[in-house]
């Protein structure tokens, strides 16, 4: 007896996997970015080039102020005069105060001269203004960008490195997530120069 052939579930079986397929590439969360390298715990101002990628994990916008813009209990901010190279942007950093008090604060010899490393499970949010965000009467609120720093489970067990992995999130002024693939390499991109500046992936120095 012939066996019968079911196309109809054959058909809807690979319709679901190029679903599956096209939703995973439109996902900031399915995303793999690599270290822009690795500091050595016992020596930090030693950089090995990384060789392993991570996963961008999905964010969610936190509340971390009231409507006026002020800090909720636990959080901070600090005012950003020009950002992304252009000076007709500003940005408030908020941030918690026990991350910033858990950072590990390191002096160099060389370049930079301190670095900042800051902990795991950090969690940094900017909104980003056209024009001079610190005037009441000109702000102009672009979007906002979050960034958290998380674990490797791979390398937990081998803590000779500072953790290095950041995941990002970008949000529209109403709280809507909006990040592409593209954006969200840009923006890894960007702030893995601030690894050999600050020496984490973080600009603000928060002196």
């Amino acid at each position: 007896m012939k066996k019968t052939i079911n196309y109809f579930s054959i058909i809807l079986t690979l319709v679901g996997l190029f679903l599956m397929a096209a939703g995973g590439n439109s996902s900031d969360a399915d995303t793999f970015l690599k270290p822009p390298g690795l500091r050595l715990i016992s020596d930090p101002e030693t950089v090995i080039p990384a060789t392993h990628h991570y996963v961008n994990r999905k964010l969610h916008l936190p509340q971390y102020r009231s409507a006026a813009g002020v800090p909720l209990d636990g959080w901070s901010r600090e005012f950003v005069k020009t950002r992304r190279f252009s000076s007709d942007q500003s940005a408030w950093v908020y941030y918690r105060t026990s991350d910033l008090k858990r950072t590990k604060v390191i002096q160099t010899s060389g370049v930079p001269k301190t670095m900042r490393i800051w902990p795991l499970g950090t969690t940094l949010i900017l909104e980003g203004y056209k024009g001079d965000a610190s005037r009441i009467d000109n702000q102009n609120l672009l979007g906002i960008e979050v960034m958290t720093k998380t674990d490797n489970p791979d390398l937990s067990a081998q803590p000779l490195f500072y953790p290095v992995h950041w995941s990002y999130a970008r949000f529209t002024p109403d709280g809507n997530s909006l990040l592409s693939t593209e954006k969200l390499n840009e923006c890894h991109q960007c702030h893995s120069i601030a690894f050999r500046l600050t020496g984490d992936l973080i600009f603000t120095p928060f002196r």
